[in-house]
């Protein structure tokens, strides 16, 4: 996303969140390594769980080939062994998502663009127009959660009229996959603190021209997302 650098004064944390203006709107771009505390404490976790699994296999397998009795014993043991190789992976794998992911969201007057990115490699993309919004919402992902954090990780998501009630089968049954798909769009991740979270919704309502939803957002607390 091109567009002239945002003006100086703007202090947001360009760890976290770098905010690009331009004549028709914002640019927001939020780059890898914004949560490395969340990301290290689950990759420590998975290590702890996967590192036992991992050793124990490598103790048993010597033994599965001599005989029947040993095969059988490996099998036996495998029982055991693999929770702890599967909640090792479903920890470690999430680590390097929030380390290798992007978002680059980019509001006009038009409408929304959310782009997401693993590696650099673009992972998906939606675009949802500035008529079919129907809410911006806070909520508090419990992925981003920190073990004795100050201050709780914000994102911001758009809910759209489309979308709204629509179930996957009647999307499925009506062709409608694509209203389903953008029924809820995250525009900004990974916003530490309520300070911070607001000055981002106010930038997005003000380029997007969505003052209408200000009041609808300020009436609804923040939410836990999971």
């Amino acid at each position: 996303m091109s567009g002239t650098e945002a003006a100086a004064g703007t202090a947001l944390p360009a760890d976290i969140v770098r905010l690009t203006r331009f004549h028709q709107g914002i640019d927001l771009y939020f780059p890898p390594l914004r949560t490395p505390g969340v990301a290290l404490a689950l990759a420590l976790f998975g290590a702890a769980c996967l590192a036992p699994g991992l050793l124990a296999a490598a103790a048993v397998a010597p033994a599965s080939g001599s005989d029947s009795a040993g095969l059988i014993a490996f099998w036996l043991m495998s029982i055991f062994i693999l929770p702890f190789v599967v909640f090792g992976v479903a920890f470690i794998a999430p680590a390097v998502y929030l380390l290798a992911n992007s978002l680059s969201v980019r509001v006009t007057e038009s409408g929304i663009v959310s782009a997401r990115r693993v590696f650099g490699l673009p992972l998906g993309e939606r675009r949802v127009a500035r008529a079919d919004i129907a809410m911006l919402e806070a909520a508090t992902p419990l992925r981003y959660r920190e073990l004795r954090a100050e201050a709780p990780y914000y994102s911001l998501v758009i809910k759209t009229k489309s979308g709204m009630g629509l179930t996957l089968r009647e999307a499925y049954r009506t062709g409608r996959l694509d209203h389903y798909r953008n029924r809820i769009v995250t525009v900004a991740e990974s916003l530490r603190g309520e300070a911070l979270m607001e000055r981002v919704r106010s930038e997005i309502l003000k380029a997007g021209r969505l003052a209408h939803l200000a009041s609808r957002a300020s009436a609804q607390e923040p939410h836990e997302a999971p």
